[in-house]
């Protein structure tokens, strides 16, 4: 079910399609409960490799709500074509954004603002940085308007941080 922090999806749950808010509803415990044993420092991926239907309905009721969690951050791997379109409407309509991993460069789905989106493409090009790394890099944005957009980035799980004396580093969640 899970190894290394992944969760390979249809094997948890025993089929190919995920479709109905129900179902999906039904199967939000089971996809937690499994998230929380696989996770690895923090992270841990759905994967989605086998899956031959995903409805929108489905992720937003079982999926999607692990990224309101603040004990995983979870990205989503081996994603379908068939489900794109559908995980797309739901970030759309809730303002979110998921890293999909896997062979090759991970690839972010869905829209970040567009200041959003500069501050994490700096972190990912960098690696790690902080509110002061990154006024370093552009002092027409303020310290506090870095560290407001450290912070929302954090909270749409699309960045992990950690402690350095007082200065808090963010780095890609993805990135070990």
């Amino acid at each position: 079910m899970a190894r290394q922090g992944v969760i390979l999806v249809t094997r948890l749950l025993g089929r190919t399609v995920l479709a109905g808010r129900a179902a999906g509803q039904a199967d939000k415990h089971k996809l937690e409960t499994a998230a929380l044993a696989a996770v690895i420092d923090g992270r841990v991926a759905f994967d989605l490799g086998g899956v031959e239907a995903l409805s929108s309905s489905y992720f937003d009721a079982a999926i999607w709500p692990l990224w309101k969690s603040h004990e995983v951050f979870p990205s989503l791997s081996n994603v379908p074509p068939v489900a794109v379109d559908d995980i797309k409407i739901v970030l759309a309509a809730s303002g979110g954004a998921v890293w999909c991993t896997g062979p090759g460069k991970p690839q972010l789905l869905g829209e970040l603002d567009p200041s959003l989106a500069t501050t994490l493409d700096r972190i990912v090009r960098v690696g790690e940085l902080s509110a002061s790394d990154l006024l370093e890099l552009d002092r027409r944005i303020g310290a506090t308007a870095w560290s407001n957009r450290l912070a929302s980035l954090y909270e749409l799980r699309l960045v992990r941080r950690r402690k350095d004396g007082r200065r808090l580093l963010y780095r890609p969640a993805w990135k070990e």
